[in-house]
């Protein structure tokens, strides 16, 4: 019989592998199909990982599959393991993902344009934007947005990205971790190289610079723990690490530390993520921001902090320092931008700043506040970027400057942008508040009120570079040519709708994630990590 835990990898797998034979073959089966195949395939992977949720709510106990594979496996075994870490970030990541791949439905139909003389008009934003004027190959030249690049060979780098995500946090062996882990570089990076907008090639390859060095330090770090223990299964490597000596602690800790962090996007260790996030589709956008970043966060969390614990706790104040200097770094940088996804793209890193400040705390709290906001800050900026997806579909502009006026042309989208934008400033009722306020508590409990004073002051500009973009793109005076503005099809409404009708759920009733968060918290705090 098929577990739940498999099943929800082998359907991307299959949807795949039903839309690759016709385009290996050189049928053309168009987007529609391709969106309907890759949406019913991540809709069930979705509905496989809720049947396990409800089983581990109803049993207490992690889910957990055995499969003997000699072929496929390191030493013939697979080990899929579902708790109240992994779980709820595989239901995010497969839930994203269908979104996303409905949503691409409509928006795949043409791909944003950007010409080397808008680049020229606008700011020079990185070295990537510069080089790209340099050297004109790396700006895709399209003579219209109709010229789409092969709709299946999209979906089929999407459905592998979520792939290679979900397996990334289901399985326990490190070595089908690091795999994974790093499969996860090729179809993001494909998806931004031939899909993207503006310099994207040179972005591509920037990011994958970027992840193949995090990449190396990772597995540096796990190889250096598999010669001292000869340990592979992440479950097991509390009680192995814990005999090490210190002189070779304090190097694997700085590895992976730096190595997640760098996927992370932790300051400074983020400057890949602006130039991808703003130059790739917005369903890419959503994936990246949503939950890619999450799988550093997942690293610290599964295999960093319960092996490093008196680490984490000797240099509890410079994480804490290091994580407020990330929150107020994106904040600012945010502030300063006027590029929709790149707004957004600092946002992200903002609030993984908060993230982290939850994690280095220490505190039970403030561990289940960091945990919460992964899930609600990935619902929110994923809705955010297909927010802004739609405006420039419709629009054909991503600059604020260039818009205005629209809430009346685009309610829904307009709607929908301001919920999402509120809820990661922390306004209640909505889910990030609840969150943000679990992290603020645990860092006062741990001792650090001025820490947690600063990082609760800087969700006022937060609120402010949020309320700023939505009122110069909606609420403004309607600028020339967007007369004929309007929200996007029903295929890129209905991702937008259920995001935030899940917003407002976990935020009048935030216990829908706690009682899975929970469960993680109580097996950490039974090993010593609290």
């Amino acid at each position: 019989m098929v577990q739940p835990l498999l099943l929800s990898l082998l359907l991307p797998v299959a949807g795949a592998l039903i839309i690759s034979i016709p385009f290996i073959l050189g049928v053309d089966i168009g987007r529609k199909a391709c969106g309907f195949i890759s949406t019913l395939a991540l809709a069930g992977s979705t509905a496989c990982l809720a049947y396990a949720a409800t089983q581990m709510v109803t049993t207490g106990a992690p889910v957990r599959e055995f499969y003997h594979i000699p072929i496929l496996t390191f030493r013939g075994e697979l080990h899929l393991f579902a708790d109240g870490l992994s779980l709820p970030l595989a239901l995010l990541i497969s839930l994203l993902s269908t979104l996303s791949a409905l949503y691409s439905t409509s928006y795949i139909e043409k791909v944003e344009v950007v010409h080397l003389r808008e680049i020229k008009e606008s700011q020079a934003y990185s070295v990537a934007y510069k080089e790209a004027l340099v050297w004109p190959e790396y700006v895709p030249r399209r003579r219209s947005p109709l010229e789409v690049p092969s709709v299946e060979a999209y979906y089929i780098c999407l459905l592998l990205f979520a792939l290679s995500m979900l397996g990334t946090v289901l399985v326990t062996n490190l070595v089908h971790f690091i795999i994974l882990y790093e499969f996860v570089t090729v179809p993001t990076a494909l998806l931004v190289y031939v899909w993207g907008s503006g310099p994207c090639r040179l972005i591509a390859i920037k990011y994958f610079i970027y992840m193949l060095i995090g990449g190396v330090l990772v597995l540096a770090g796990i190889a250096w723990i598999y010669a001292e223990t000869r340990c592979v299964d992440m479950l097991c490597l509390y009680p192995a690490v814990a005999g090490l000596h210190w002189g070779s602690l304090i190097p694997i800790f700085l590895l992976l530390l730096v190595g997640f962090g760098m996927k992370a996007a932790i300051f400074p260790l983020h400057t890949w993520l602006p130039d991808f996030h703003s130059e790739a589709p917005a369903p890419v956008s959503a994936l990246l921001s949503g939950v890619l970043i999450k799988c550093g966060v997942y690293g610290i969390l599964r295999i960093v902090r319960p092996c490093f614990m008196p680490f984490m706790v000797e240099a509890r104040l410079p994480l804490l320092v290091l994580s407020l200097f990330t929150i107020l770094w994106g904040a600012v940088m945010a502030m300063m931008q006027r590029q929709i996804k790149r707004i957004l793209a600092y946002s992200s890193i903002n609030q993984i700043g908060y993230i982290m400040l939850g994690i280095a705390s220490g505190t039970t709290v403030g561990l289940l506040g960091a945990l919460f906001h992964i899930i609600t800050h990935g619902t929110a900026k994923g809705m955010l970027m297909l927010c802004a997806g739609s405006v420039t579909h419709t629009t054909d502009r991503r600059n604020v400057d260039e818009l205005g006026g629209l809430a009346g042309r685009m309610p829904v989208n307009s709607s929908t942008m301001l919920l999402g934008g509120l809820s990661i400033a922390g306004v209640p009722p909505l889910a990030g508040f609840a969150s943000e306020w679990m992290i603020f508590l645990g860092v006062i409990k741990a001792g650090y009120l001025p820490i947690a004073l600063i990082g609760l002051a800087s969700s006022i500009i937060t609120m402010g570079y949020y309320l700023w973009t939505i009122r110069r793109i909606f609420f403004q005076e309607i600028r020339r040519g967007l007369e004929g503005a309007h929200d996007p099809p029903f295929t890129m409404i209905v991702p937008l709708l259920v995001s935030g009708i899940i917003l407002v759920l976990l935020g009048v009733y935030p216990q829908l994630a706690l009682g899975l968060l929970s469960l993680y918290i109580q097996t950490t705090a039974q090993m010593g990590g609290i």
